[in-house]
């Protein structure tokens, strides 16, 4: 199956780079249609840290992808087996429960929570009802579930987006950010569009310094083509803080998502432990494994400055006072799945 791919010379993560070979690794995308593997090139920036499939599969390529209704009906897991994608979803509720709650307790009491790639809806869900909660979801059988939630749908790709839908109080990429073409440019837009005070969450991104990657290399479970930027959790922080957000929670999720599991943890170590042993360890698959995956909570600072006062030919009154500096409280013991740093797609 041959796949339109395009190579792009920037970091897809920080706008930079340079781009480096890392290595090669290969995926079959449809057993159904196609056994057959396909190869694609990870690159390395060495700017931010940041892995990324380039060539990728282009804007075109990918929403064909996330298009197909049967994509939440019948879909295969990162150990390759047939899974329902809903019911699949419906194990991470603790999991999301716990986000939903951590930024509950920090993000103002109104305006809207924007679900961006919101699936059927689940983590969106879990927010109240005094909240407009819109799910941005272009994938007609995932918008027909969420909108049997009660949720407001978008139908639409979230890259179309124009102009925010009302105050945002939380922007949501839960499991959707890596699935971006350009997750540089949605990011920055959509940052750009919270007010002082709202919150970022940003779920499930595959972390590229895991034990299990960087002991598993080309075979490491989540290396995807449609998982296309793989952003280490340093650069994850200096790109929100880039746009004013504090970063104020970080999760590695484990034991709440459906593949975590004492056993599976114990199988895992006895995986890793064989393949570090090997001297070429493109034979071992990857297992789940606590860090394989990264969840974000950020608040946009809130910044007050005094202006100066005038007299009447336009020239500033000296002050008695000025103030100027970062406020309200960042919530840094906010609860959380497992809390802040604890061992989301498969682990």
């Amino acid at each position: 199956m041959a796949l339109d791919l395009i190579h792009t010379p920037v970091c897809r993560w920080c706008g930079k780079g340079p781009l480096n070979f890392r290595f090669t690794f290969d995926r079959c995308l449809d057993r159904k249609k196609s056994p057959a593997l396909e190869t694609f090139v990870m690159e390395w920036c060495s700017g931010c840290g940041a892995f990324q499939v380039n060539p990728h599969p282009t804007a075109e390529l990918a929403r064909s992808f996330f298009s197909r209704p049967e994509l939440y009906i019948q879909a295969e897991d990162p150990d390759g087996r047939e899974v329902d994608p809903v019911s699949r979803a419906e194990q991470r509720e603790q999991e999301y429960r716990g986000y939903a709650r951590a930024a509950l307790g920090l993000m103002p009491e109104g305006g809207t929570v924007l679900d961006l790639g919101a699936g059927t809806g689940l983590m969106l869900s879990l927010f109240p009802e005094r909240y407009r909660r819109i799910a941005v979801e272009p994938n007609p059988e995932a918008a027909s579930r969420a909108r049997s939630r009660g949720l407001e749908v978008s139908e639409t790709w979230a890259e179309d987006l124009e102009k925010p839908p009302g105050k945002i109080a939380l922007a949501v990429f839960n499991q959707s950010l890596d699935h971006f073409v350009r997750p540089d440019v949605v990011l920055g837009r959509v940052l750009n569009w919270i007010p002082p005070g709202g919150m970022a969450l940003v779920t499930g991104l595959v972390n590229p310094r895991s034990v299990a990657a960087r002991i598993t290399g080309p075979m490491f479970r989540l290396w995807h083509p449609f998982h296309q930027v793989y952003p280490p959790r340093d650069a994850v922080v200096a790109r929100l803080a880039s746009y004013g957000f504090e970063t104020v929670a970080v999760w590695r999720p484990y034991f709440r998502t459906p593949y975590g599991s004492i056993p599976a943890l114990l199988k895992g170590a006895y995986t890793l432990a064989k393949a570090f042993a090997l001297s070429s360890r493109r034979g071992t698959p990857s297992p789940p494994w606590p860090g394989n995956t990264i969840s974000y909570l950020a608040r946009k600072a809130l910044l007050f400055k005094t202006l100066p006062a005038l007299d009447s030919s336009g020239e500033p009154v000296k002050l008695r006072r000025a103030k100027a500096g970062l406020v309200a409280p960042m919530g840094r013991g906010a609860a959380a799945p497992g809390g802040p740093e604890t061992g989301a797609k498969g682990a």
